[in-house]
């Protein structure tokens, strides 16, 4: 009998190759050829999209068309890593879309016109207002003027403006007065108001109240900031009239949907139970304005 013995021998064979698509003798180790060029990975890792010799990582600088497309993620900072971007479509703010960058904790926005900011701005040329507190409910209503120890909320204002960095919103409504914040941050608010000028009568404790109001989503009031301007008892007989009126400033911190509203609260001691504006300058004394800080 006969034995026949036979030998394996097992080992690796390493082939340095490019590759090339569309590409007969490419000079990289990847080379795709496209219609408007080729699409290569050096030696280096790096990347060229019609770039012969990319510096970076991945190099687009091939001229006219050499663009990057970015899209939005609803990842987080953390999740989607330092150094991640995104673009952010939305018509609500005036530039209408922003770019976003990761720095792993959140997402910091780069405005190309500045930070977007509201900006409103009405007068008040009607006598116009609404009694929303009163111990009489019968009173509560739509008034033309200002009624005595009332709450009266300060509506159909001409508005003058209405914008998010330029662009015509509509986050105050100027019929009832009341502006809603469509997103969250800090905003400025003032409202003034001056009434015909008339002669304060003898009594005690005249005093004009201009408050800003705020409200949640749900309706539930929040704050109420207000000013307090008080008039001497007696400005004697005719002609020593005054314009008694009030004017109330503040910086809010509001949530996105909060609504912010101007009312006032008088006891002046006029003739008469019902106050009227001084609308004489088409609204020069009664103002307001609301700018996102």
């Amino acid at each position: 009998m006969q034995v026949y013995s036979f030998h394996c021998f097992f080992g690796s064979i390493a082939v340095n190759a490019q590759i090339g698509i569309g590409v007969i003798n490419p000079l990289n180790p990847v080379e795709v050829s496209t219609d408007e060029g080729r699409v290569i990975i050096d030696n280096a890792g790096r990347i060229g999209v019609l770039v012969p010799s990319p510096k970076v990582a991945i190099d687009l600088r091939s001229g006219a068309n050499g663009s990057v497309g970015i899209g939005n993620t609803d990842k987080t900072a953390a999740q989607a890593g330092a150094g991640a971007l995104r673009y952010v479509a939305s018509p609500a703010i005036g530039v209408k879309g922003y770019l976003e960058f990761s720095d792993g904790t959140q997402w910091v926005s780069f405005f190309p016109k500045g930070k977007p900011r509201i900006i409103v701005m009405a007068s008040k040329t009607s006598q116009d207002t609404y009694v929303f507190e009163s111990s009489t409910p019968s009173e509560i209503g739509t008034k033309a003027g200002i009624v005595q120890r009332r709450s009266s909320y300060l509506t159909n204002w001409t508005e003058k403006l209405d914008t998010d960095s330029g662009v015509p919103t509509n986050n105050f409504d100027p019929t009832t007065g009341e502006f809603i914040a469509p997103r969250t941050g800090i905003y400025f608010a003032t409202f003034t108001f001056a009434l015909q000028s008339s002669q304060v009568n003898t009594g005690a404790n005249n005093q004009t109240e201009a408050i800003w109001e705020v409200r949640n989503s749900a309706g539930t009031i929040t704050q109420r900031v207000k000013t307090n301007n008080g008039y001497s008892s007696d400005t004697g007989g005719s002609p020593n009239a005054v314009p008694v009126g009030s004017a109330c400033t503040v910086s809010l911190y509001m949530n996105k949907g909060d609504k912010l509203r101007p009312f006032t609260w008088i006891t002046v001691g006029f003739d008469g139970t019902i106050s009227q504006f001084d609308t004489s300058s088409s609204g020069v004394y009664n103002a307001l304005t609301i700018v996102e800080q």
